[in-house]
């Protein structure tokens, strides 16, 4: 490092910051006369108390009596902190007592001015620079040695002047914020209490409607809430981070790294402890020097009439945007994601505690050996890589020779990565219209553009890439948004490019030797030329070559696996018997599908099924024997042999599906049948959720632009929220403080305090309290759900409890003079059964008013065990002994599934009269997830025309089975192989079940048809969109917050025309439907469960919509 450059940090800084000729004169005067009136001269070994002197200028001093703030402790502060600034490598230099002496009247000075923040711990980090630089500017020149006892003139006022400037854009981060006054209330008998939730409010937080890239009204009003450290500490991390390397935010996520543990110091601080100074230094330069940053305005001071108000106009930033505001410089935050970023792998590897332990290093002299130009051309290309980070277009003006800042270093590039020309794309919306693929030495981690790919939608049919004239074949990808792409794979690339707001930037280096012989796999642009909806993937694959007809893939479909395959097809011939044979194809497996086709057809899917959707995979190998032959197979096998035929050497596989699917398909290569089945049962049996495709289903677009779910504005529509003198929305935060399964905003009684919200919650099931669902606009009737009481066999009781349901179900509702019912969904045996558990059902007479009713509906494992007996009555089978008629029926009636289907009508139908009828109805069942979404779902079928449409159908699945909590990763068994695991049930393909019943006796009154039930039902377990997975809300959030997915209702409302109801005709001032519970009205649903038997007549359509 250069005696000149190091000794020009000082002066380019005061020039910077405006500090030149008469302002800085005027400025240092100010200073001088400051210190008279803020400062005392106090030894450095023994503290004079400020007090006397103060009081005695705030006599003499009208003017200046309001800054001068009696604050005893003040310079102990300042001073025990000073005490303790030992920057490390440069110690001796801050035992000088000058130098003590000089930050410690800054300081002090400054403090004065600013009695609203006064003296944080911190402050002495920063002066610390300030001084070092300056008085490193004269001992370079070697007017003063650094053991001199006096200072040059002018270094003490120029150290505040200049700290004086930089505060200006740091004294935000410094400041504390008010506490808000703590929210209370008036409860009964005229006590209050504390508000543990927030309360939640149209009027005040906006709509909160919004897609998932945009934030709610609420959203924004509580950032602009938060502390302006906070704020920016979030902004780094879960916004730029995110933008810049998901992997990392993700990593950081998953282990509960949160900004404030390390961010919060790097900002305040302006990584005086993570640099040593000599480093430091250039990175301040690369602040201060920004041309981004605003300029300062100095007041004007009379230097003939020297006033003391003049002491009282501070320098102000102009700002020229609301960001300034609270972004301090402009270079802060991408210096912190830069710094992120240079330690991104060593991070991604490490724990929470190596994470933090790497985050929240201060530097220590050993920690490196270089020498002063080496740390100089370190800090130089650090600071070079925040600028790209923070304008990615300034990497090609860079590297095409002009550079960012003519005082910084040029360096040269490496000879492994390509020639000096970078040229950087900015691609919008559409087609990248790029193939990558793997470069040849000596580029081996890097990725080369291999080829272009023509994009039909553009007018000139040239994809972005090529149409820039800015890319050529070859050349090396460099970087995308200014962060180096390096040791990635084409996935890894896509997946990144999936994530990022358009537009990106992506940087390419000119190169003509990186694509070699060994080139590897590629990788395409969103979409391909051919068809939108095609693969954004094009890997080249052994397995998939070139001459196979391949099916039309959905976007982000990858094909894991091919094999030639026979499929058994069953047909009824013309004199009723079954018939079968095997029909030649090609089978393929991908993330989302496994997929048969005519092997010399042009590609149409003759059979298919979600991997996911696979509830079993049964091998027949002929080699190795089956897993589940029959002794009378092999009995058959032995007499062909015997008689001299061929035997059948081809392996079989049988794959039984969460659908009611049974496939059964004969491959004769048995290295193919190995590699399909174990390909097979690693897809259809992840390890983890992560793995379903709809992380990586990838729509150019969303298919949908209609506002993301609320619930919020459901309770709004519904009137809820207009009553607030009974009930008021809380919100549990993203934590869910109160219940961890139920939706984040939730409708209790205005008239309980929340600590008695949480003892409430106790006594329930999972917490799951009694919280209101729907009411009913005029009467008041309220529907009100939760768990069973934790009873147990002693009858425990819960006053909170008590009067929490009291509330809820008679506060809104004046007309039932106190009356409701409780609805339990079990019958009586099953509740006292679950008191040995230390649960059971409401003791009547504890709640005054309310009537205890059984609804005798059957648990999940008789539901189970009825789906599975129907499931094989309609099991496409050649046997030879063909039920009769007779006993056809009988096992379609011993299934007990319609049995299950008209109980939960029936209670249904009653908790909809009982509300229609003025009474309130609390229900629940043994957890509330399960059956209580059941009821609750389908009564408000019947009483809001509004659930009756295609819309309503879908805001009443969000609200009363995914937002409240049913489990439908653990009741469809996702990614799980144990399929006889006891907690798998099809609750929700019963509740669809139902509401097919309700629309086959009402089929002008529902805007939806079949058509849409067959598609939800189908959906559960295919893992297609993020609707239906993971167990509840929170969980949902958790990961979809990392993870961009799509839910299913865009599908539906892009493609309503194949769900609408052509006979839609509602009645007109009709609320209650209610449908026939009769055994005689209530029918099999054949649409659902004929649909894969080929011997009914008429055939059932076999609808998919995969």
């Amino acid at each position: 490092m250069t005696t000149e450059a190091h000794a020009s940090h000082g002066a380019r800084w005061t020039t910077a910051f405006g500090l030149q000729g008469d302002v800085l004169t005027a400025q240092r005067e100010r200073y001088e006369r400051l210190k008279q009136h803020l400062a005392f001269q106090v030894d450095a070994t023994k503290l004079a108390d400020p007090a006397t002197t103060a009081q005695d200028i705030a006599s003499s001093s009208g003017t200046c009596s309001h800054i001068l703030n009696d604050d005893d402790t003040l310079l102990e502060e300042i001073q025990k902190d000073l005490d303790r600034l030992h920057p490390s490598g440069n110690e001796r230099f801050f035992q000088n007592a000058v130098f003590m002496s000089t930050l410690r009247n800054v300081l002090l000075v400054w403090c004065r001015l600013h009695p609203d923040v006064a003296y944080r711990q911190g402050m002495h980090d920063v002066v610390a620079v300030v001084l070092y630089a300056l008085v490193q500017n004269e001992e370079a020149d070697g007017s003063r040695q650094s053991n001199e006892e006096t200072l040059p003139e002018g270094v003490e006022a120029d150290t505040f002047l200049l700290f004086e400037a930089v505060m200006l854009f740091v004294k935000p981060f410094f400041e504390l914020v008010e506490t808000s006054h703590e929210a209370v209330y008036r409860g009964p008998g005229g006590t209050y209490g504390r508000r543990l939730f927030a309360s939640f409010s149209l009027r005040k937080n906006g709509s909160g409607a919004g897609s998932t890239t945009v934030q709610s009204s609420e959203t924004a009003d509580r950032k602009h809430e938060q502390p302006v450290l906070h704020r920016l500490c979030h902004h780094i991390q879960y916004e730029m981070l995110q933008q810049k390397d998901p992997q990392l935010y993700y990593h950081l996520k998953n282990l509960d790294i949160i900004p404030e543990t390390y961010c919060l110091r790097w900002i305040r601080l302006l990584f005086t402890r993570e640099y040593a100074l000599e480093e430091l230094l250039y990175i301040w330069d690369a602040l201060i020097l920004d041309k981004k940053r605003a300029a300062i305005e100095y007041p004007v001071i009379n230097m003939t009439n020297k006033s003391d108000n003049d002491l009282l106009q501070l320098p102000r930033l102009l700002m020229e945007s609301e960001e300034s505001t609270w972004t301090g410089f402009p270079l802060l935050r991408y210096i912190c994601v830069a710094r992120l970023l240079q330690m991104s792998t060593q991070l991604r590897q490490s724990d929470n505690t190596d994470c933090l332990r790497l985050l929240m290093h201060a530097y220590q002299d050993e920690d490196s050996d270089s020498s002063d130009s080496e740390r100089q051309n370190r800090a130089a290309a650090f600071t070079r890589f925040a600028k790209i980070l923070q304008d990615p277009m300034t990497e090609e003006t860079e590297e095409m020779g002009i550079g960012i800042d003519a005082n910084e270093p040029k360096q040269s590039a490496s000879p492994a990565a390509g020639s000096n020309v970078v040229k950087v794309v900015s691609f919008r919306e559409g087609l990248l219209g790029l193939v990558l693929t793997a470069a040849g030495a000596p580029y081996e981690k890097r990725l080369a553009v291999k080829a272009f790919m023509r994009d039909p939608t553009a007018s000139s049919g040239v994809g972005q890439a090529e149409a820039s004239r800015k890319v050529c074949p070859g050349d090396l990808l460099q970087s995308i948004n200014g962060v180096p792409i390096v040791g990635v794979t084409t996935e890894e690339v896509k997946r990144h490019l999936q994530l990022l707001d358009r537009p990106f930037y992506i940087a390419f280096r000119r190169c003509t030797d990186a694509i070699g012989e060994d080139a590897g796999s590629t990788w395409g642009n969103t979409n391909t030329a051919e068809s939108p909806d095609a693969p954004s993937s094009l890997t080249e694959s052994d397995t998939a070559s070139s001459e196979v007809k391949q099916p039309p893939f959905l976007p982000g479909e990858l094909c894991y696996a091919n094999a030639n395959a026979s499929m058994q097809r069953l047909l009824l011939s013309h004199d009723g018997s079954c018939q079968s044979h095997y029909i030649s194809g090609k089978l393929f497996i991908t993330n989302y599908r496994c997929l048969f086709t005519h092997l010399l057809g042009d590609g149409e899917i003759k059979w298919q099924v979600p991997v996911l959707s696979i509830a079993s995979i049964d091998r027949i190998d002929s080699k190795a024997g089956s897993t589940g032959a029959t002794s009378s197979s092999l009995l058959v096998e032995n007499a062909q042999a015997a008689l001299g035929f061929t035997p059948d050497v081809s392996s079989k596989v049988v794959i039984r599906c969460k659908d009611t699917q049974v496939a059964r398909l004969s491959i004769a290569d048995h290295s193919e049948y190995k590699m399909l089945v174990k390909c097979l049962s690693f897809l259809a049996f992840p390890k983890s959720l992560l793995d379903a495709f709809c992380f990586a289903y990838s729509p150019t677009v969303p298919p949908s632009d209609k506002a993301q779910f609320d619930i919020r504005q459901e309770y709004k529509r519904i009137g809820l929220l207009s009553i607030p003198d009974h009930l008021r929305c809380i919100d549990q935060s993203s934590g869910y403080a109160l219940c961890s399964t139920y939706p984040r905003y939730l409708i209790v009684p205005a008239g309980i305090a929340d600590v008695r919200l949480k003892a409430a919650a106790a006594f329930r099931s999972h917490q799951r309290l009694p919280v209101v669902s729907w009411i009913h606009r005029s009467n008041g009737a309220t529907i009100v759900r939760s768990s069973q009481p934790l009873v147990g066999l002693k009858s425990a009781r819960s006053d909170e409890d008590e009067l929490l349901v009291c509330l809820l179900c008679s506060s809104s509702n004046k007309q039932a003079l106190g009356r409701y019912v409780i609805m339990d969904a079990r019958s009586q045996l099953a509740a006292v059964g679950n008191k040995a558990l230390g649960k059971g059902t409401e003791v009547s007479s504890n709640y005054p008013g309310a009537k205890l009713i059984f609804m005798n509906i059957d648990n999940i494992h008789s539901v189970r065990q009825s789906q599975a007996a129907i499931a094989a009555v309609f099991e496409s089978k050649k046997s030879a002994n063909e039920d009769t008629s007779s006993s056809f029926y009988g096992r379609v009636d011993a299934s007990g599934w319609l049995r299950h289907v008209r109980l939960v009508l029936k209670a249904s139908v009653d908790l909809a009269h009982t509300v229609h009828n003025g009474t309130s109805v609390l229900t629940h069942c043994s957890d509330g997830w399960d059956r209580t979404a059941q009821m609750v779902a389908l009564a408000e079928l019947m009483l809001d025309p509004y659930y009756r449409t295609l819309r309503g159908l879908q805001v009443l699945v969000e609200k009363e089975w995914c937002s409240f909590g049913h489990q439908f990763a653990l009741r469809s068994g996702h990614a799980r192989s144990d399929a006889s695991n006891d907690q798998r049930s099809p609750v929700f393909l019963l509740w669809l079940d139902c509401v097919w019943q309700y629309l086959r006796q009402y089929p002008t009154e529902c805007e939806f048809n079949e058509s849409f039930l067959l598609t939800l039902a189908d959906h559960v377990y295919s893992c297609k969109f993020g609707t239906f997975m993971f167990d509840c809300e929170r969980q949902r959030n958790d990961f979809f917050a990392k993870h961009r997915v799509f839910s299913i209702w865009s599908e539906v409302n892009s493609h309503s025309d194949r769900f609408v109801n052509p006979m839609y005709a509602p009645s007109e001032h009709v609320t209650l439907l209610s449908p026939s519970t009769l055994s005689k009205n209530i029918k099999l649903w054949k649409g659902y469960f004929c649909r894969w038997d080929p011997t009914i007549i008429p055939p059932v359509p076999s609808f998919q919509y995969y």
